[in-house]
């Protein structure tokens, strides 16, 4: 795994004998391949023959046959949850989880819990392949999320903290008590538990917002920022432009949660006078290529429509939807549109929607639940879930320039695969294995910009177990303060079964 070539340009990493999946626009796959890394950058990918004979790297790593491929790139996820990953019971509602319990954590948690949070989300991510996340803009210290991107070495997108005009708390499809906006809504958000450290009003939101794109300064930082406002009917339209305005001005992504649930895209239907929000989007001259929208579940065919014209991009999260029984992966036009055009990429959402940070399976969902819904074998294939985890991702993110596929000139962030798992034998047909079969279960080495931080199995910028232990006693900890242990446990009544 160590020695070097013999000849040619010094550089530091060469990966060899890869079954190389490019995810380039070709869907180039090289099958005895290899790819030369200097520094954080692809400087060239083909033919191991070709490329081993013109470099001599600092190390070299055998493939051995196994599949590599871009790093999967996250696009919609909370990466502070995992503090109460399994906490709430099937039987919990939904409301009852944002009021009752999501609430008491923003207003509990403290910044270490949040940094080791997120050091968690970013190890679970790593070990199954994902190097990049988008942030969902809940992180109420965003520098927690950053310190703890850079300690595992994980690429992060990330934003300030619940920019919304609503400030009376987690309620969806409600405004602040703007009456040409929404009538009404002020007093129905009321009722709403108060997040303290959120913003209280319009001009706070503003002044928070854009403050992580000073990340962006450097170009090929590992951690930059984008945009993002909370969405789900707690952004006023004045609101909602000028983020747009922000992320326009800065050429970043705006990133929002949109049309999750058949409730919050009536509420928003509502307040748009009756108009489908995509529709209504559309014509304030909000759709836009550089606009990514968490969930759009529940979207009509004029909204459809839509989305082909104009180009924002869909973070398709299909176990979320599934956890808590919205219809999306029965209802969602995902797959529709991705077959018409439009770019959708994958999230995970947050531990007790998708409960795992595992893009494999989320790809894997897509494709098999669009066949099911479509009752056609062919309707998405693995290389659809592929893209969409890779190239697509790397296009919501705003970072298709430099991410999403394995070519030369961009960052070298590499998932190497093992062909020492079951599920990837026989060597029948590579794509197919890895997709269907084997998944994350395989991944075997990580990098990112160039540096390995996963290495045969093993993390090279933390101590794992020390950093699991100390994770797990923090999270415990915080859930005794919120008052929610001993955990619920489920209580679904089923009728006697003699079996």
């Amino acid at each position: 795994m160590n020695a070097s070539t013999d000849a040619g340009r010094e550089i530091t990493l060469l990966v060899r004998h890869a079954y190389v999946l490019t995810m380039d626009e070709a869907g180039t796959i090289i099958e005895d391949g290899a790819i030369a890394v200097d520094g954080g950058v692809i400087v060239a990918v083909g033919d191991d023959a070709a490329i081993s004979s013109r470099y001599r790297a600092q190390r070299v790593i055998d493939a051995r046959g196994a599949p590599a491929h871009p790093g999967l790139v996250e696009c919609h996820l909370h990466a502070s949850f995992q503090s109460f990953r399994g906490a709430l019971p099937d039987q919990m509602v939904e409301t009852d989880a944002f009021n009752t319990f999501e609430s008491v954590f923003f207003n509990t948690v403290n910044d270490e819990e949040e940094y080791l949070a997120c050091v968690l989300a970013s190890m679970e991510m790593i070990r199954n392949g994902t190097t990049c996340f988008l942030e969902a803009g809940t992180v109420l210290t965003p520098e927690m999320a950053a310190r703890a991107a850079q300690r595992v070495g994980i690429r992060a997108v990330i934003s300030d903290a619940f920019i919304w005009d609503q400030p009376q708390g987690m309620a969806q499809g409600m405004t602040d008590g703007h009456p040409a906006e929404c009538a009404g809504c002020a007093a129905a958000a009321k009722a709403r538990p108060t997040l303290e450290r959120a913003p209280n009003s319009r001009e706070e939101a503003i002044r928070a917002m854009g403050g992580e794109l000073r990340r962006n300064r450097d170009p090929d930082a590992l951690v930059t920022g984008h945009v993002a406002i909370l969405g789900l009917g707690t952004a006023s339209e004045t609101l909602m432009l000028a983020a747009k305005e922000k992320a326009d001005a800065a050429g970043v992504i705006l990133n929002l949660h949109q049309s999750y649930s058949p409730a919050d895209t009536q509420a928003d239907r509502d307040r748009f006078g009756g108009t489908d929000p995509l529709v209504h989007l559309a014509e304030i001259g909000f759709l836009a290529p550089n606009v990514t929208f968490g969930h759009a579940n529940h979207l009509t065919d004029a909204e459809c429509d839509r989305v082909v014209e104009f180009g924002p991009n869909l973070a398709w999260a299909p176990a979320a939807s599934m956890m808590w029984g919205h219809g999306g992966s029965i209802h969602g036009r995902h797959a529709e549109l991705w077959r018409r055009g439009a770019n959708v990429a994958l999230g995970s959402d947050s531990a007790n929607w998708s409960n795992d940070f595992d893009l494999f399976r989320q790809a894997n969902l897509a494709v098999l639940t669009a066949r099911d819904a479509h009752h056609d074998r062919t309707y998405l294939v693995a290389e659809d879930g592929l893209r969409m985890a890779t190239m697509a991702g790397a296009r919501a993110a705003g970072l298709a320039d430099r991410i999403g596929s394995i070519e030369a000139g961009k960052r070298a962030d590499i998932v190497i695969h093992t062909l020492n798992r079951p599920e990837m034998i026989p060597t029948t047909n590579m794509v197919r294995n890895l997709f269907y079969a084997s998944g994350s279960k395989s991944v075997d080495t990580v990098i990112v910009d160039g540096a390995v931080v996963l290495d045969r199995g093993r993390f090279t910028t933390v101590d794992e177990s020390e950093m699991l232990e100390a994770i797990n006693t923090a999270s415990l900890s915080l859930l005794s303060r919120m008052g929610k242990l001993p955990c619920e446990p489920n209580r679904i009544v089923r009728a006697a079964r003699s079996i």
